[in-house]
């Protein structure tokens, strides 16, 4: 079984104009606001939320809605609904956000969502799973799983409206993406490759000791190597570094076989590069179809912050992936 590594190369002029964009946009960032430097986690988080101190609060898709199940701990874990408006729904994607386990929520990205809901036909199902480093590891990694279960119970497919056919996210969300789909084979029995037609992690952490990229990258576009430490430290701090080979902290030494098909999508200008590298190669190893996307000329974040073309692209690669796997 060969790894299917796409896309084609970029042309040299669109290239240019994208590295010049992220060149300007890491000048932007510059001297940002960032979590570690406020009183608070939860007042990082009412700022981006409410658009404060030069953020842009969240643009919401007014036709959301809310429902909330009960976890393992009694834990209310509440879920954002989007159903496709502009075709008939397929099946559900459970949506793990993106925000180093620290920050954003499940209405974070519901203009990402919406896109990509309408696109595939999917009912998008984003978790609002606890964060750190109030709520550190292994609690969001649970609520997530509490959630898949929900959405594979016949409850769970009565309300959401169709059976769970992927798991997805971004950044943190791509470890948990990952994560949920090893926890549910190997904790719960459930046949995972039969259940679901994707999982979809883009640009995700895999090995928490740390990958060459990450340890290597000199760069602050959206996310730096300090910057994704204190996010890794925030919620896995208790975990000794030399314990962190676990697999049910870093994926990529899990056991593998027996998982749905993947795509591991990143930007070739991203900390966290070699964990989508690796990880899409052991996948492929473990017997799973597997698809590798590395998109010259992007960073970390560029499928759920707007980055032109780099952005339209990343989303082209998600939605022919999931829509091949749903036809298999």
């Amino acid at each position: 079984m060969s790894l299917n590594v796409v896309p084609l190369p970029i042309d040299e002029a669109n290239l240019k104009a994208r590295l010049e964009f992220l060149d300007k946009f890491e000048a932007q960032l510059a001297g940002s606001v960032q979590w570690q430097e406020c009183e608070s986690p939860a007042a990082y988080r009412k700022m981006r939320r409410e658009g404060l101190n030069g953020f842009t609060a969240p643009a919401l898709n007014p036709k959301a809605r809310l429902v909330n199940i009960s976890g393992r701990d009694g834990y209310q874990i509440e879920l954002r609904i989007i159903a496709p408006t502009e075709q008939s729904c397929k099946g559900v994607w459970l949506h793990f956000h993106a925000g180093g386990f620290v920050i954003g929520s499940n209405a974070s990205y519901d203009t990402y969502l919406t896109t990509l809901s309408n696109r595939l036909g999917l009912t998008i199902v984003s978790v609002e799973y606890r964060l750190a480093p109030e709520n550190p590891f292994p609690k969001p990694l649970h609520d997530c799983v509490d959630a898949a279960l929900y959405a594979l119970s016949a409850a769970g497919e009565k309300e959401l409206g169709a059976p769970l056919k992927v798991l997805g996210g971004e950044s943190a969300g791509g470890w948990l993406a990952v994560s949920t789909g090893l926890a549910l084979r190997r904790d719960h029995g459930v046949d995972v490759r039969s259940k679901l037609d994707a999982i979809v992690a883009g640009y995700g952490i895999f090995d928490f000791t740390y990958t060459p990229s990450l340890l290597s990258h000199t760069r602050n576009i959206v996310l730096s190597k300090e910057g994704m430490m204190d996010f890794c430290e925030a919620g896995f701090s208790h975990i000794p570094m030399a314990q962190r080979k676990d697999p049910l902290v870093s994926p990529l030494y899990a056991d593998l076989e027996e998982m749905p098909a993947a795509l591991f999508l990143t930007g070739k200008i991203e900390p966290l590069l070699d964990d989508s590298v690796f990880m899409a190669a052991k996948w492929q190893q473990a017997g799973n179809v597997t698809e590798l996307s590395v998109v010259d000329g992007a960073c970390h974040a560029f499928t759920i912050i707007p980055m032109g073309d780099a952005t339209e692209q990343g989303l082209d690669i998600i939605v022919k992936f999931v829509q091949k796997s749903s036809s298999k």
